[in-house]
């Protein structure tokens, strides 16, 4: 049943359910995101806190060493689980309960439903979190958790896009472009992170599969739940109708998410995937301007001539550095897509330059703008939140794209000059010129650290403001005709639904069905094929728990920076291996063909290094596994043995 009096969140919760209950055992909408944004706000700060150590250890790998749980390899990963599955995907979620009671005019349906998403995605965070600092990660970039606690939040996305799907079929069509994007957002995780549990076959058919899924619940989900926000900001600012189905709208809604749910591709350019996989990632980032230009021109006209009569100019800052960060991440993705740049800028810090726009900019101050209008704004100057969280997102988010490619070009600079590659004693230069960038990095997550602390603090306690009258929409006619009957409830869905199908038709099924190259290679068959309970197998067991791909990849590319490595990989060279650990990061050398490199390559001073990396290279920038025992050094230096 329902409560009389409503607020901005919404009204007492509406249940599908037959049975009278008593308002005090429904949650209501304001308790729903309250429990939402609380949850997400200590995810976000617990994995900021984490995350600064990590940053840190980059700089300083003594800190916090020969210690398991403390480990780079670790927590690194474990703080993107509770930033990216916690922060992100609570807040984005709970977040959408407000946005979608204002557009229907009524309360959240299946509040208990609601409810009991936010507890079990928050229970699979956590436990994936723990799992992965206790040494049982997957191995599988992306979903390092333990697939047993990705399985309980995609039980809790489940959950929520039943309640979100329910809420906003109550407007059906007229749902607008809000409704739209927060609609589309839950059934696209919902979906994606299924195939994420689904058990990946063995070589490049896993890393396809897998790309897909993070395509979906990390990049398709979190852009078009963000620009969901941002209209909802806009339309909240500016008191207009959130249900007008403007002709931009619809052309903005359908390219973006037609544009990121096939850009699965986009890491993996000059992988051993095949050839024409990577062309559809140049192919979409290509087309991606046109979402960008669409929506932009979109929020424009909203706008125009009413900027100097919007009194919330707090929440107006955080809608547009949201949109700003998407935008940059945007042409980022260009960048790193085009062999060009990407034979430069691929397994640099400009990987992380890119998931900190995208999550720490565009999906993060979406949340804070919406959760700035469910308070009722701020009419005065930038407050110390805002101006610690943006300095400290676009300070991490250079430092990390400049630092990529000065790195980038320190590796070609040994292949060109044809003195050394880039391993052994010449991996130096890479430690010391990225040095500096990751300082400042540091710093930048600290700013932003700092300033999610005060945010904790008071989103627990804020009530949501009075909703204030809506007004006539700004009246506009670009000479488009009838475009809004394309924007039907019947059509959303089903809409919906074959965008991802189409997705994943051409970024997951036929990758995975061309075989071309995928027969076992020597190099397989003679050196990666690892026996159940052999010396080797228990030690890339321990390679996988530790997180070693973390800092290493394990793929030669057919490119200049590359060159003096070994040869470059191929499909087949991966066909015993689940998960293949192809890493998409270089903060060490690629360990591809490890222990061919005999120049540098012994049992005895490996052991001792993994033991004590500075006792044997003093510029070294590998964190100490004295933690682990003798005979798991034995171990791990018996799987590196293999890299030939």
């Amino acid at each position: 049943m329902r409560g009389a009096q409503e607020d901005a969140v919404s009204v007492t919760a509406e249940t599908e359910s037959n049975q009278p209950e008593s308002a005090s055992s429904t949650p209501t909408g304001t308790s729903i995101v309250r429990t939402h944004l609380v949850a997400a706000a200590l995810a976000l700060v617990l994995g900021s806190l984490v995350a600064l150590v990590a940053s840190l250890q980059l700089i300083v790998p003594d800190l916090l060493s020969g210690n398991a749980f403390t480990s780079y390899g670790r927590i690194a990963p474990a703080a993107r689980v509770l930033i990216v599955d916690g922060w992100l995907v609570l807040g984005l979620l709970g977040s959408s309960y407000v946005a979608l009671t204002r557009v229907t005019g009524g309360g959240v349906r299946s509040g208990r439903v609601a409810t009991a998403s936010a507890a079990l995605i928050a229970i699979g965070v956590l436990a994936g979190a723990l799992g992965i600092i206790l040494g049982h990660q997957s191995g599988i970039v992306g979903q390092e958790a333990p697939i047993w606690a990705r399985a309980v939040s995609v039980i809790g996305y489940a959950l929520a896009t039943v309640s979100i799907v329910g809420t906003a079929r109550t407007a059906k069509d007229a749902l607008g472009a809000t409704g739209w994007y927060l609609t589309a957002a839950p059934i696209w995780l919902t979906l994606s992170a299924l195939v994420g549990i689904v058990p990946a076959p063995t070589g490049i058919a896993g890393t396809i599969q897998t790309a897909f899924s993070n395509a979906g619940t990390v990049g398709l989900f979190a852009a078009t739940a963000s620009v969901g926000l941002i209209y909802h900001v806009i339309t909240s600012i500016t008191h207009t109708d959130p249900a007008d189905a403007r002709p931009l709208a619809t052309l903005g809604f359908w390219s973006l998410t037609l544009v990121w749910a096939n850009l699965a591709a986009v890491h993996l350019v000059y992988s051993p995937t095949p050839d024409w996989y990577e062309t559809l990632a140049i192919a979409f980032t290509i087309a991606a301007l046109i979402p960008v230009l669409t929506i932009a021109a979109d929020l424009a006209l909203m706008l125009r001539g009413r900027m100097t009569e919007i009194a919330d100019r707090g929440s107006l800052r955080y809608g547009l550095t949201s949109a700003a960060a998407l935008v940059l991440a945007t042409v980022v993705m260009q960048l790193m897509s085009w062999r060009a740049t990407s034979a430069v800028a691929q397994f640099s810090t400009w990987v992380n330059g890119l998931d900190v726009l995208i999550v720490l900019g565009g999906g993060t101050f979406a949340i804070f703008a919406a959760t700035s209008v469910m308070r009722g704004g701020s009419a005065g100057r930038p407050s110390f939140h805002y101006v610690m969280s943006a300095l400290g997102l676009f300070v991490s988010a250079g430092a990390l794209l400049v630092g990529g490619v000065v790195v980038g070009f320190t590796w070609a600079a040994g292949p060109a000059s044809q003195e050394y590659a880039n391993a052994g004693e010449a991996w130096r230069l890479t430690a010391e010129a990225s040095e500096p960038y990751l300082w400042i990095s540091a710093v930048g997550i600290f700013l932003f650290t700092l300033a999610q602390i005060v945010y904790a603090l008071g989103v627990g306690r804020a009530d949501p403001a009075p909703e204030t009258s809506v007004e006539t929409a700004w009246a506009f006619d670009l000479g488009f005709e009838g475009a809004p009957r394309y924007a039907t409830w019947r059509r959303l869905i089903w809409g919906v639904v074959g965008v991802w199908a189409f997705a994943g038709l051409m970024t997951w099924i036929l990758p995975m069905l061309d075989t071309s190259d995928r027969d076992p290679t020597i190099l397989a068959d003679t050196f990666r094929t690892y026996e159940d309970g052999s010396d080797a197998a228990l030690g890339r067991q321990i390679y996988v728990s530790e997180g070693c791909i973390e800092c290493h990849t394990q793929q030669v590319r057919p490119v200049g920076t590359d060159v003096g490595l070994g040869p470059v990989s191929i499909a087949g060279d991966y066909a015993h291996e689940q998960p293949a650990l192809l890493g998409n990061l270089r903060f060490g050398p690629d360990l591809m063909h490890y222990a061919s490199q005999v120049e540098f390559f012994d049992r005895f001073i490996l052991q001792a290094k993994l033991e004590d990396p500075r006792g044997i290279v003093p510029w070294s920038t590998m964190p100490s596994y004295a933690h682990l025992s003798d005979d798991d050094l034995a171990a791990l230096v018996s799987y590196m043995e293999t890299l030939r």
